[in-house]
């Protein structure tokens, strides 16, 4: 619930940030409509930093590395794609 919660007050407060940094009055038809175009590039741009992110994480070396076992991270990544592509 709590997460729930920050989560909503994120998004509201991100739209408020929206309106008033492009000076937006809500009750004009034409600002809603920018608003809304603004407002879905904004989580547009949130969830491909998300994946970005995810990605990174995902493929970082979280192991340490064998003193006889040297394995750049370009490898291991390569490695632990084509076992995804063979699935």
């Amino acid at each position: 619930m709590k997460i729930y919660l920050l989560l909503m007050k994120f998004l509201f407060i991100g739209a408020l940030f929206i309106i008033s940094d492009n000076q937006l009055l809500m009750s004009e038809q034409h600002n809603r409509d920018t608003f809304l175009n603004l407002y879905v590039d904004w989580l547009s741009s949130l969830y491909d930093k998300g994946v970005e992110l995810t990605a990174y994480v995902v493929f970082s070396e979280w192991l340490p590395v064998q003193k006889n076992e040297s394995v750049s991270n370009d490898q291991a990544r390569e490695v632990s794609l084509n076992k995804a592509r063979t699935r």
